[in-house]
């Protein structure tokens, strides 16, 4: 594993981390479990089913 590897894999993790803020804080102060959706998360999802028609046709057959 070289340097760059290693950048990359800190990097994911700390983006993983901050995305799952809202988690972290409900297991700290013990909230009860609601229904939390992050807009942002599926704002991505949308532009990478519309990016990949493959992807998207995948999805809906899931769903269907």
């Amino acid at each position: 594993m070289n340097i760059n590897d290693v950048s990359r894999s800190r990097k994911s993790v700390v983006a993983y981390a901050f995305e799952n803020d809202f988690l972290a804080l409900q297991r700290i102060f013990a909230l009860p479990d609601i229904h939390y959706s992050d807009i942002s998360q599926n704002e991505r999802l949308s532009a990478a089913l519309q990016r990949w028609p493959l992807l998207a046709e995948f999805a809906e057959k899931k769903q269907g």
